[in-house]
């Protein structure tokens, strides 16, 4: 994606007039992109399970607790990174950036996954089959693409806040709140969105508030043997706290994801610093491509192997399935970049 598009997740927005902010960082891309693969991975894991070619066991289910414990937690941190730089613009030229990045590609791939699923629902382990409730998009997020949807929420409601001149710190206690109300199991209402936002809008206050700082620079600030011990501790805490069933903890859950946070964010510099697994980079920087489009590929895949020729073995689904999900929506990407066909994803044009 090009350096200057919309700041949210999956495209940091860059000022040249901010001094730590005049080359890309690099190690963001890189946390977005093992975030991705942990989306894919994720997934992936589900529907061989789903679809009986995976049995579960005591260990996939530590390895998807350990996955879920904070790869999404993740990417609201990396969303609240740049916000500020994109709120210096006009309030209605941030809306605009947003209904861009975000809304469109909400609804544009919840109606193209929605309609592949409904025409091949009997092939795949979705309950979908019919497309007379298609419209409730607009308010009821459909499957993995409930991040758009909040993200969104978060980002306007920020927006307000930040052009009321309110503090990245206020946001934060507010988002500490909602989350104390989430804990407390108070009643917000049937509409589903209001808890998802409560639930993941204080990852994004911390986002803003490391972004806010000169943290940014981290690469500098740390050296490598501190770094590898966050990226291992973190790592392990996490497996430790599914271990122990810690992720059923209301007060545990957001350490447990913080602590990920934290591990990937180390490790994203680590690869940084020595330029390794460039194609983990690569990820990210299509991170919004693979998260759209993943599901498809992945499960189509899996559905050839299966149904098509029979083949059942799981580990090779898995590499398979994990790799074809990552890698057609790079090429999906790639193909309307060279037809010029800039809309696939979003209604910037993107420059990779």
């Amino acid at each position: 994606m090009k350096e200057t598009s919309a700041n949210s997740v999956f495209a940091p927005k860059v000022k040249l007039n901010y001094p730590l902010m005049r080359d890309r960082l690099h190690w963001v891309d890189y946390a977005k992109g093992i975030g991705i693969f942990l989306v894919v991975v994720g997934h992936v894991l589900r529907g061989l399970v789903n679809s009986s070619i995976l049995q579960p066991s005591t260990l996939l289910l530590l390895v998807d607790r350990w996955i879920y414990g904070f790869h999404m937690p993740l990417f609201f941190f990396i969303s609240g990174l740049f916000v500020q730089r994109s709120l210096s613009k006009p309030f209605k030229d941030f809306l605009l950036d947003k209904l861009y990045v975000i809304a469109y590609p909400y609804f544009l791939w919840s109606l193209i996954q929605m309609g592949i699923q409904a025409l091949a629902s009997r092939y795949t382990t979705t309950n979908q089959t019919s497309l007379t409730n298609i419209w409730q998009i607009i308010y009821q997020p459909y499957q993995q693409f409930w991040f758009f949807y909040t993200l969104f929420a978060i980002l306007i409601v920020y927006g307000i806040l930040n052009k009321l001149k309110l503090s990245p710190i206020f946001f934060l206690i507010f988002a500490v709140v909602l989350y104390c109300l989430h804990g407390l199991n108070v009643n917000f209402g049937t509409w589903g969105v209001l808890y998802l936002f409560r639930r993941h809008a204080i990852y994004f206050a911390l986002g803003v508030i490391f972004g806010s700082g000169t943290w940014l620079s981290i690469k500098s600030k740390i050296n490598h043997f501190a770094l590898i011990l966050i990226t291992l501790g973190g790592y392990i805490a996490v497996g430790l706290a599914v271990q122990f069933q810690l992720t059923e903890n209301v007060i545990a859950i957001p350490l447990i994801a913080m602590l990920g946070i934290a591990a990937t964010v180390s490790l994203a510099v680590l690869l940084d610093k020595f330029n390794l697994l460039f194609f983990v980079k690569n990820w990210g920087i299509f991170s919004l491509e693979i998260f759209v489009a993943h599901t498809i590929a992945a499960s189509f895949f899996r559905i050839a192997l299966q149904k098509l020729f029979g083949f059942t073995e799981p580990v090779m689904h898995l590499v398979l399935g994990t790799t074809i999900g990552i890698y057609a929506p790079i090429s999906l990407s790639l193909i309307c970049s060279k037809v010029n066909f800039q809309y696939m994803f979003t209604l910037r044009s993107l420059k990779k």
